[in-house]
């Protein structure tokens, strides 16, 4: 979802998205000022293995209360019910972050993502704090782009909906390419306070990680910061974040067959399996124009996956914001890489 222009004013349907976002994204505070009782743990999910670019510069998220099987980094799996039907859920047991890589070039140079995927059982039904985005299978995806010296230049997140991007950018990424009238003390994503600017040290060794705390049941980034492995060892308790490449979510195992985490034909080619949003299709999608809002999706090529990864919910700048093709992406959010 896109940030709102206070200054312009609000539409009808954008003062009503406000009034039941503000309900919803209500927060107090990163996690590591969560008290830390007997009922609520916080726990860093951490790639151990530091062998290449993917486990190197893997963000380590942090978790709030994942005593609670909802919030725990999943995996997802299939199964058949008594019926005889195909049923697909995250496995809260089991810690997998899905890994892809894109390249890309601007006029001023060449790039490399290193994309980051991840899945939760479910954003829980609540009313009292409201979870617009409340469904099963949701997932977030962490972009950490790398430039031509293989340095950290930008840390985009947003759910596997397309909703809530965040772009922050590092100390590697000159001034000249952020947008014009870049707020350089924060940025505001529909109530959580994002740094607007990461400081990484120089060089970046494998000491210093990207860390990415989530908010409880909404899985909502609520800040980004840098910590080091002695920190996270000493703050939280951790567990081991299993790397596997995206392709493992096109063959989930079941029975002597394999099937995709992703519908493969109709009209929900490329959502999630079971990735419904009720709340989402009442109350946004009749002014989006998108009867499947808030589903979670495929991230990847239109032609391919079947489905548009939008990140404006204005239904002009569908294809605009699609944010596969990166270099486009970043031009339309105001990007000058």
């Amino acid at each position: 979802m896109e940030k709102l222009h206070f200054k312009n004013g609000l539409n009808k349907p954008g003062m009503i998205l406000l009034l039941v976002l503000l309900s919803a994204c209500a927060t107090s505070g990163p996690p590591h000022n969560t008290p830390q009782d007997s009922s609520t743990h916080v726990t860093a999910y951490v790639v151990n293995d530091q062998q290449n670019d993917f486990s190197r510069f893997a963000p380590v998220f942090i978790t709030e209360q994942t005593e609670k099987k909802f919030n725990r980094i999943g995996k997802p799996r299939a199964r058949m019910d008594d019926k005889g039907d195909e049923q697909i859920n995250v496995a809260p047991n089991h810690s997998f972050v899905y890994v892809d890589r894109q390249t890309f070039a601007t006029t001023n140079g060449s790039y490399t993502n290193l994309i980051y995927r991840i899945h939760f059982e479910k954003t829980p039904f609540s009313l009292f704090p409201f979870h617009i985005t409340a469904g099963n299978n949701n997932g977030l995806l962490t972009v950490v782009t790398l430039n031509a010296k293989n340095r950290p230049v930008l840390i985009t997140t947003v759910h596997t909906c397309g909703c809530f991007l965040a772009i922050v950018p590092t100390s590697y990424l000159p001034t000249s390419a952020y947008p014009k009238d870049w707020n350089s003390d924060s940025q505001w994503i529909y109530g959580m306070t994002l740094p607007a600017q990461l400081e990484l040290p120089e060089p970046f060794d494998d000491e210093n990680r990207i860390v990415i705390y989530l908010k409880n049941e909404t899985h909502r980034v609520m800040d980004i910061s840098l910590l080091t492995q002695t920190a996270i060892e000493q703050r939280y308790q951790r567990e081991t974040l299993n790397i596997a490449p995206i392709d493992d979510l096109m063959k989930l195992p079941i029975g002597d067959e394999t099937t995709s985490f992703f519908e493969t034909d109709g009209s929900r080619k490329g959502y999630v399996k079971g990735s419904h949003k009720p709340f989402e299709r009442l109350l946004v999608s009749w002014w989006s124009l998108d009867w499947r809002v808030g589903e979670d999706k495929a991230f990847g090529n239109k032609d391919e996956t079947g489905t548009v990864f939008y990140t404006s919910l204005k239904p002009w700048n569908r294809q605009a914001s699609d944010m596969w093709p990166f270099a486009d992406f970043l031009t339309f959010w105001g990007w000058k890489l």
